[in-house]
């Protein structure tokens, strides 16, 4: 039943009117305008009283705290669940929607939080010179773009706006729409993007059939809008600061805190040290999870807590925050799906659970696995994903830099956030507290997990903990919400004049501390054209032939690189993420090894799977290469990051027909012979993979067709329309044996399931989208 105030019992237009009300504010996730005290009466949840009360409550005799307590529970012990939001330890009034300066008295830098939830007519309170007397509200006068102005959020976005200016364009080179670098790798064009995530086989490692990562998916979309996904990638790094924030504020609109507190909150968690690094590092998984965040656990907390939501509509919603958090980061989807699952079995609810949220809550959990669907074999098979993520692992976190918030060590600054949530426990404990006690913990489970498992990456090489960003996100989400929870409890047991004061004062050092931590760290890796480019020209011949270039790995002061192979361009954002066959992580380490040496059957072994440039690590000048197989490479004009390239000369391409002399040695296990790799014995053929169809003239028994393309079950061959067995060439590579006729050879690789799975994740999103969009509720009319 609605809630009373103190100013008398709330009125309702029907049963239909409270309801149809939260339902919207549910779920749009949108603050209102608001335009008069009335109207900000009307637009709440039944459970709370809005600001415009407190005109009513000013011609009313209130008797004190006892009076206050008497009609609702109000304080720090109301048990979690109760009827008012959760969040709120004193009987503050909720103020008006918040896009713009609206009236409400909680803005009132005068008025203390006791005052605002059991205001006294001027004859009948207290003389008390402790009681600040409540001054007249002159706030609605003026124009109302000086009302947006100085509105909560207004301000918010637009300090956090000029901060984010400092840190890329001053701090960081990274005023631009083609950020890369550090963990990011350049992200392709839309074509690209969109292939990478659609086809079954990729170019990448010497050809892999495992699926891409729907994150790309995501970023296509958004590219579609925005002018391309590296643009969308870019945005993402550039208003990290603002959007999270603004995300923040959105998602604590239902409390009953005062819109200045709830942009404080906002403001101390987009500044989180692991976000901030996160950018710097180019962890663009770790960011996406910063933004989305706080909107995904704030609509599962209306899905857990509130009976007046339409419960569909948001559990799509949440579904597919938790599907763009899951697809950028796996960790994160487990860490929130665990948050989930304890606050369902430990909160309690009014009036108990009933079975009408289980749909909801069944599809928050699903809908993202449905709609990661192809990609649900690869995580199967290559758990490491989970743990390492789309961007690869990281260096172990030290201690001072997980107690610090920082994973990548830097200044502990963070370690402020801490230090004010322990305080907060410490003068005002509230179970209003236990929501963000969870994320704490959960997120330090998780931290733990990263640091203390360790597992090979997909590319290959040691096995590295995961990093750690991500979960101390979490913690921090859940830092700011013990403080926020605690901060109107501290108010009323501390008194009116100094404790106000000195909240004030802690709350501006705190945001302080956290902007110079921010621009103490925020240079990093990311800067505007960064990652390993080649010249445009060679580019074009790589897009032109097909063939591959192979970026030789090391090890740096940001971590260690792997070897990466890719055919037809560069890596790029997304390929860390696809599985190689097994063995060919070997096999790269192999050939780097080979290749610095100045081995010539490194280069002839590189060259016959299709490497046409080879990306030295920094440092080197192939200087053993260019003595001992002088006649086999030549140099190039350098990447964009100064690393020299050669150009392996040797005659190969993405399909080839070699010679019955080079195609006994390719099935006898010997090296390829430099000298077969010239003229005659071998011929290059214009033909694309996965699918090679080919025209073969007559010519000698005991030729071989073979592919720049690691063999895996899937691959097919025909001649003449009969089926034929592949022959692995080199112990490895996909090849098939030609006869000495004119013949038509097709070799090509099929996956039907993967296929299925694309269907059924596009009828899953089809799905949310129908259930995401609230039908028109229902009212009721009398006869």
């Amino acid at each position: 039943m609605p809630r009373t105030s103190q100013s008398g019992p709330a009125e309702s237009d029907g049963p239909g009117a409270g309801q149809d009300e939260a339902d919207s504010a549910a779920t749009t996730g949108v603050d209102d305008v608001a335009g008069s005290d009335e109207a900000a009466t009307d637009s709440v949840p039944p459970d709370v009283t809005a600001d415009g009360d407190e005109q009513a409550d000013g011609d009313e005799q209130a008797d004190g705290d006892e009076q206050a307590g008497a009609d609702e529970p109000v304080g720090a012990d109301e048990p979690v669940g109760a009827d008012e939001p959760v969040g709120a330890d004193e009987a503050a009034d909720e103020e008006p929607p918040d896009v713009t300066a609206g009236s409400d008295h909680a803005d009132d830098p005068d008025e203390t939080p006791e005052s605002a939830g059991t205001r006294q007519p001027d004859e009948a309170r207290p003389s008390d010179d402790s009681v600040p007397q409540a001054r007249p509200d002159t706030r609605q006068d003026g124009p109302a773009w000086r009302r947006f102005l100085i509105a909560p959020p207004t301000v918010l976005a637009g300090s956090l706006a000029v901060l984010s200016l400092l840190l890329h364009g001053i701090v960081g080179d990274r005023l631009g729409f083609d950020l890369a670098g550090g963990a990011l790798l350049p992200v392709g064009d839309l074509g690209a993007v969109w292939s990478a995530y659609l086809d079954a086989w990729h170019g990448v490692a010497g050809g892999t059939t495992s699926a891409g990562s729907p994150a790309l998916a995501v970023l296509g979309a958004a590219g579609a809008v925005l002018g391309g996904p590296a643009v969308a990638v870019s945005l993402l790094l550039l208003l990290d600061l603002p959007a999270s924030a603004l995300v923040a504020y959105a998602a604590t609109r239902r409390l009953t805190t005062r819109r200045w507190a709830r942009a404080g909150a906002a403001a101390a968690y987009a500044l989180a040290p692991a976000a901030v690094d996160a950018v710097a590092s180019g962890r663009i998984g770790v960011v996406v999870v910063h933004i989305a965040l706080p909107a995904v656990v704030a609509g599962i907390a209306s899905l857990l807590t509130s009976n007046d939501v339409r419960r569909l509509p948001l559990g799509a919603w949440c579904g597919l925050g938790m599907t763009l958090i899951g697809v950028f980061s796996p960790i994160s989807y487990g860490m929130v799906l665990l948050g989930l699952v304890v606050a369902f079995v430990t909160l309690p609810v009014p009036g108990g659970r009933s079975w009408q949220g289980l749909p909801a809550l069944t599809m928050v959990v699903l809908l993202p696995l449905a709609l990661a669907l192809p990609w649900l074999p690869t995580l199967v098979r290559h758990p490491e994903l989970l743990l390492h993520g789309l961007t690869g692992p990281a260096d172990a976190a030290s201690a001072v830099g997980l107690v610090g918030l920082h994973p990548s060590g830097g200044v502990p600054l963070g370690l402020v956030l801490v230090v004010v949530a322990v305080v907060a426990v410490v003068v005002a404990a509230s179970v209003r507290m236990a929501a963000g006690a969870m994320l704490v913990v959960i997120g330090c489970a998780g931290a733990a997990v990263t640091q203390l498992v360790r597992a090979e990456p997909v590319t290959g090489g040691d096995a590295m903990p995961g990093y750690a960003g991500a979960p101390l996100v979490i913690v921090t989400a859940g830092l700011v919400a013990v403080v926020l929870g605690g901060r109107l409890g501290a108010g009323a047991r501390a008194g009116a004049g100094a404790p106000r004061t000195a909240v004030l004062g802690g709350s501006a050092v705190t945001l302080a501390v956290l902007a110079t931590a921010a621009l103490l760290g925020g240079a990093g890796e990311v800067r505007t054209g960064g990652g390993v480019r080649l010249p445009a020209a060679l580019d074009d011949e790589l897009d032109d032939s097909g063939r591959g270039v192979l970026v030789l790995g090391h090890d740096g002061p940001g971590g260690s690189a792997p070897d990466r192979l890719t055919a037809g361009r560069t890596p790029g954002f997304g390929d860390d993420a696809l599985s190689p066959v097994g063995g060919m992580a070997e096999r790269l380490e192999g050939w780097r090894n080979g290749l610095l040496g100045g081995s010539r059957d490194a280069v002839t072994n590189a060259a016959a799977a299709g490497v046409e440039f080879v990306v030295l690590p920094p440092g080197e000048n192939g200087d053993a290469l260019r003595s001992d197989a002088s006649d086999l490479v030549r140099s190039a004009p350098s990447a964009s990051d100064g690393r020299a390239v050669l150009r392996l000369t040797p005659e190969a391409g993405q399909v080839t027909l070699v010679s019955p002399e080079q195609a006994h040695r390719a099935v006898s296990g010997s090296a390829p012979n430099d000298e077969l790799m010239r003229g005659s014995a071998i011929a290059p053929v214009d033909a694309r993979l996965p699918d090679a169809r080919v025209r073969v003239s007559e010519g000698p028994d005991g030729r071989l067709l073979v592919l720049a393309a690691e063999y895996e079950p899937g691959w097919s061959a025909t001649v003449d329309g009969e089926p034929v067995p592949i022959t692995p060439a080199w112990g490895h590579q996909v090849s098939v044996a030609v006869p000495e006729s004119e013949s038509e050879v097709v070799v090509r690789y099929t996956a039907p399931w993967h296929s299925v799975f694309l269907l059924v994740s596009v009828a899953a999103l089809l799905f949310a989208a129908l259930t995401a969009v609230p039908g028109r509720a229902r009212t009721s009319r009398g006869r």
